[in-house]
Parts: C-alpha cells; sequence; structure tokens
C-alpha cells in the first residue's frame, strides 16, 4: 500500500521512500542467493560466520545489510502504521469496513494480477524451458520445473500457490492482516480513551503468544499478525515518545543497527528472535520519521532516487523476481559454466544490476497504468458498496 494512499492523516513522503529502499533490499537479496558459490548451497540458510569462503562471506554481507526477510517484516509494521492512520476516528460498522476492505483489495489485487500477466507472457513467449543449470542454486532451479497449467494460474491469482511470483505469499499475508486491521484498531481504542493503554498491551501480548505458537510456520499469518499490532500502536501511541529522542542519530542508527543485527546473527527464513528485533527496530524508524524526525542518520530517504522508487515500490516488488529471473536464465545460457561456477559473485552482481534496470521502467509502467487508476476505481466502488450496505 502506498503511504499517500488511505491515509486521512496527511502524506508522509519519507516513509513512502522507506517502503522504496525495502523493496530494494528484497530485489538484492535475491539478487544474491540464485547462484551457488563454492561449497555454499544456501548462504541465507546460515548465519554470517558460519558461512565459508571468500566470495559466499562477501554475497553473505550484502544480504544482511540488504536483507529480504528484514524488508518483508518493515513492510508488515508499516502497513499496520499506515492502516491505523488511516483508520483513525473511523466508527466500525459494516458500512465502514466494506470500504475499507474494497479500498485494500482493489490496491493489492489489480498490480498482483499484473505481474502475474507478465510472468505468463514470458514463460509461453520467452521461456527456453526448465533445466537444471550447472552453478545455479536449488532456489534458482526450483521455479518454474513444473509444466504451466490453468490449474496453476488459478492457484496463483487466488492466493493457493506462490509459485508464479514467489512474492505472492506476503500480499496474502497482507490482505488477511488487512481483514483484522479494523478489529485491531477498534480494540487498541482511540487516543485518550481510558484504559487505552492496557488494551493495546492485551492485543500486542495476545498476537505476540499467537507468534510464539506459530513461530514454525513462517508463511502464516499467524506468524506476522503482531506486526501489523506494532505498527498500528506506533500509530496511536508514538506520540508519546519523546521527540529529543527521535531527533537523536544514535537513536535511529541503534534502530537501524538493530535490523542489520538480526539479519546477521540468524538466518534470514523469519526466526521468530531475528523478527522481534527487525521489528522493534522498524518501530523506531517509522515512529521517527512520522513525527517528522530530522535526523541527519534519516537523510537518504529524502533523496531523489528513494522517493521515485518508493512511488513505484509495490510494483517493483512484484516484478522483479521475475526479471531477475529472466536475467540469470540468459545469463547461464550465456555464460560458460567454469565463469559461472568460478565466479559466481561478479554473475550474481551483473545479474543484479541488469535486473533492477529491467525491472524498473517495468514498474513505473505498471504504477501509472494498473496501480494508479484501479486505486481510484476502488475508492468509487467502495463508495458505493458503502451505500448498498447501508440501505
Amino acid at each position: 500500500m502506498s503511504v499517500k494512499e488511505g491515509s486521512s492523516n496527511g502524506f508522509i513522503e519519507r516513509l513512502e521512500s522507506l517502503r522504496g529502499v525495502a523493496a530494494l533490499w528484497v530485489a538484492v537479496g535475491h539478487s544474491m542467493i540464485w547462484l551457488v558459490i563454492g561449497s555454499e548451497t544456501a548462504i541465507w540458510s546460515k548465519r554470517v560466520w558460519e558461512v565459508h569462503g571468500v566470495q559466499a562471506n562477501l554475497a553473505r554481507a550484502l544480504i544482511t545489510f540488504f536483507s529480504g526477510a528484514a524488508a518483508v517484516d518493515i513492510f508488515f509494521v508499516l502497513s499496520g502504521f499506515v492502516l491505523a492512520r488511516s483508520l483513525a476516528g473511523a466508527v466500525l460498522n459494516p458500512a465502514s469496513y466494506v470500504q475499507f476492505v474494497v479500498r485494500r483489495l482493489f490496491r493489492i489485487i489489480p498490480a498482483f494480477w499484473f505481474s502475474l500477466l507478465v510472468v505468463l507472457l514470458y514463460l509461453t513467449v520467452l521461456y527456453p524451458g526448465h533445466a537444471v543449470m550447472p552453478g545455479a542454486s536449488e532456489w534458482f532451479n526450483h521455479w518454474y520445473a513444473d509444466p504451466l497449467s490453468v490449474k496453476a494460474v488459478l492457484e496463483n491469482a487466488t492466493f493457493v500457490s506462490p509459485w508464479l511470483n514467489p512474492n505472492a505469499w506476503t500480499l496474502k499475508v497482507e490482505i488477511l492482516a488487512s481483514l483484522l486491521l479494523p478489529l485491531i484498531v477498534w480494540c487498541i481504542g482511540a487516543k485518550g480513551m481510558q484504559g487505552s493503554a492496557a488494551r493495546s498491551t492485551l492485543v500486542l501480548v495476545g498476537t505476540a503468544a499467537l507468534a510464539w505458537f506459530y513461530r514454525d510456520a513462517p508463511s502464516d499469518l499467524a506468524h506476522y499478525v503482531y506486526m501489523f499490532v506494532v505498527g498500528a500502536l506506533v500509530a496511536r501511541h508514538g506520540g508519546a515518545v519523546r521527540q529529543g529522542l527521535l531527533e537523536s542519530n544514535v537513536f535511529v542508527v541503534g534502530c537501524v543497527m538493530l535490523v542489520v543485527l538480526a539479519s546477521a546473527c540468524y538466518p534470514l527464513i523469519h526466526p521468530l528472535y531475528a523478527d522481534v528485533m527487525v521489528v522493534a527496530g522498524s518501530a523506531g524508524i517509522i515512529c521517527a520519521l512520522s513525527r517528522g524526525s530530522q535526523a541527519k542518520a534519516l537523510a537518504i530517504l529524502g533523496t531523489g532516487w528513494a522517493r521515485f522508487l518508493g512511488r513505484i515500490s509495490y510494483s517493483f516488488y512484484l516484478l522483479h523476481f521475475i526479471a531477475l529471473y529472466a536475467t540469470g536464465t540468459v545469463l547461464l545460457h550465456l555464460l560458460p559454466s567454469e565463469i559461472v561456477i568460478r565466479w559466481p559473485l561478479a554473475v550474481m552482481v551483473a545479474g543484479c544490476l541488469i535486473s533492477i534496470a529491467l525491472a524498473v521502467p517495468l514498474a513505473l509502467l505498471a504504477f501509472n497504468w494498473v496501480e494508479k487508476p484501479f486505486t481510484l476505481i476502488g475508492r468509487r466502488v467502495s463508495i458505493m458498496q458503502a451505500g448498498v450496505v447501508r440501505q
């Protein structure tokens, strides 16, 4: 969700830039794991100090600072914050709930279906066919090994399977969490409401307990719902944090380092302890940005490229994987296997740059011709649907 869309309390540009930076993390993170590096076949499943070899260590260091797993957590906390702000002061009733859900579906699904169309065009027109290529990682070889079928397309379009676009599992979590957000916001209570702090604590503890029970289910909503709650709590109670603390570079850098440490000390597969560290760090960053902090450590989010990437971040997030997969497939067919096996880091860096260069214009096209128009349609449809419910 764009930070602008649905926010009734004003547009915070640097929060949108944060989403763009997080989308770039996912792109770089994926770009560093599609080849085997020496004896390391899955560097994302190991801690930094468990990886061996110069190239493998450099790649693991890159995905420590560009962690796709951490980026997903940031997305979820940020969504909880933005959606809670958009619901501030709203009365929870069937009409307002329908209005909210319709807007969310029109915001998320059309761009996702467009990404599936791009994938299908690639697989049916340009894809040379699946083959296990020398040097490719198990993660890369896993995708598109099965024959394309109508059943597979329907399962992907309805979020039953993420086979065509592996990022789809996060959209399923996002949609299900969005269905719960109005209830979560109501449970937390409005600012200044008597007992709001106690209610907020109860909701956070309850959803954190749910995450603990589902800690071994890293694609399940129960594993992540507390992240949306944390975002909503920042929206509700962030104003109580001292502005001087939020202006401190030490505080902001500390929040960033918490995210980086989680990515260094744990495998990048959403272990609960790592997620909690990332959520805490991202909550602090979001709180600082929402309060207008001018800490120098946040200056990067005010740059032109960050603002641009923030605007197209959702489409970029959806489309980069197919650009990377297509780029990787071409490189594996063009380059001698000896080069791929001996210099995998250099090949992956080249693939990263090429795939980002391909994904950015495609994402800009999707943003202008799919995201924006369907977001506006969703607003109009939600108003009509709300009127029908009231009647």
